[in-house]
């Protein structure tokens, strides 16, 4: 079984293309690939980005062969985005909306953005934002909680959406999968010293990994969150 990963290049092998092999590989999938992007990135958080031609990104796509599942990274801009929305088969996909680096670069410009939201976001099986990326799709302020986070996704066309807490305050890092009929879920870790990158990336594959496998979403998302937590 195959599982396209749709995502940019990082030099570093800290996040997006190298990770998410990675991950395929751990969990003994087989990985098809269209990069959307090539980057050079360094350890003081410099970063060139060079976005791959949208007709190459679709040709890509296309020589996928037969597919269970997909996983969405870095898109990098409109044109990209709009190619991808056009040509993704009709197959589950893990939406993790990558906005920018972890040192702030910008990895999907304004226009990308607003595409992304009314593109892809009603067709994902499950958008995977942090705090930081879900106050900034929804518009909200910061003190809004999780149930008007959701419903911002919702407004969006969302069937599902893993509201994840790394960036919240606390001796746990917990996710939420909120759904519009069904009752919140919650993917608890404790949360570990240091900053590692690539996490969104991990959690992402490994969810379509596992529902490349047959998993259900909520089951999906509780093995991932475990895998996640034993390769921090």
């Amino acid at each position: 079984m195959s599982v396209l990963v749709i995502a940019g290049l990082d030099s570093s092998c800290g996040a997006g293309l190298a990770r998410d092999l990675a991950v395929m590989a751990d969990l003994d999938i087989e990985a098809r690939l269209a990069t959307t992007a090539v980057t050079a990135q360094d350890a003081a958080g410099g970063c060139i980005v060079h976005p791959v031609p949208p007709e190459v990104v679709v040709a890509q796509i296309r020589a996928a062969g037969p597919l269970r599942a997909a996983k969405l990274g870095m898109l990098a801009n409109a044109d990209i985005v709009e190619a991808i929305a056009a040509t993704l088969p009709d197959l589950p996909f893990v939406l993790d909306p990558v906005l920018a680096s972890s040192a702030g670069v910008t990895l999907l410009d304004d226009a990308g953005r607003a595409a992304m939201m009314t593109r892809l976001i009603p067709r994902a099986a499950l958008v995977t934002p942090n705090l930081p990326e879900a106050y900034r799709l929804t518009g909200l302020a910061g003190e809004a909680d999780l149930g008007a986070l959701a419903a911002g996704f919702f407004a969006m066309g969302a069937r599902a959406v893993l509201l994840k807490g790394g960036h919240a305050i606390g001796p746990g890092a917990i996710d939420w999968l909120m759904r519009p009929n069904a009752p919140p879920l919650s993917f608890a870790a404790v949360r570990k010293p240091g900053d590692r990158r690539g996490t969104g990336c991990t959690l992402a594959s490994a969810i379509a990994a596992h529902l490349a496998s047959g998993s259900d979403l909520p089951t999906a998302c509780g093995q991932a969150k475990r895998y996640l937590a034993d390769w921090i």
